[in-house]
């Protein structure tokens, strides 16, 4: 569908931003191949939360230091950290998080190749929670000053109308690319972007 599309690559660079919200894990796959993810993965014991840099200039999950002055503390959010705007008045997405963003777009784009049973009642939860964590995202960022309130007031709509539209009663009658969607969506490895890509409908 493309509300997916829509809404993801609206909301895909801001999701890193406010990544320090969650965690997002990063592994490397047998093949070498770099995947971010808001789980860790099954079979791999070594992959660990990433350390994003927080919104006021902090990485996340370090503590700020019982020691630091309220003026170290001022001087750490100017100069070279200062946030920069847009034209629209929300805040640039720091250099080093935009790279961060692309490599989970990427990733959310990709289908596992490994196919699991088709689950409709998998299918529909991992749809309906990857809608609702876009929506929590999207409002997050809107309150930390990442997206617009109007920008998100368009794309909120486009997410929830896609997510209504999925059940375990569709996904039972479903035939044809709708349900290699379903099939799809049944794997937690695979994000509704990389899904409706490869099987549209």
């Amino acid at each position: 569908m493309a509300q997916w599309r829509v809404a993801v690559l609206a909301a895909v660079a801001v999701w890193a931003v406010g990544a320090q919200a969650q965690p997002v894990y990063k592994w490397v796959d047998a093949n070498g191949k770099t995947h971010y993810s808001s789980q860790p993965p099954a079979n791999k014991d070594d992959a660990e939360p990433m350390k994003l840099q927080g919104t006021n200039g902090t990485t996340t999950g370090s503590g700020s230091g019982s020691g630091a002055s309220g003026a170290s503390r001022s001087a750490s959010t100017k100069g070279a950290g200062a946030n920069e705007y847009n034209a629209d008045g929300t805040k640039k997405i720091p250099e080093g998080v935009k790279e961060m963003a692309e490599g989970l777009r990427k990733s959310l784009g990709t289908v596992d190749s490994k196919q699991v049973p088709m689950n409709c009642a998998v299918a529909v939860s991992n749809i309906h929670y990857q809608a609702d964590l876009m929506l929590e995202v999207g409002q997050k960022n809107v309150r930390d000053g990442y997206m617009a309130q109007a920008a998100f007031d368009t794309t909120a709509p486009k997410i929830r109308e896609a997510k209504g539209k999925y059940s375990v009663g569709d996904c039972q009658s479903a035939s044809g690319n709708k349900k290699s969607f379903y099939q799809c969506m049944s794997s937690n490895y695979n994000h509704v972007t990389g899904c409706d890509s490869q099987f549209k409908h």
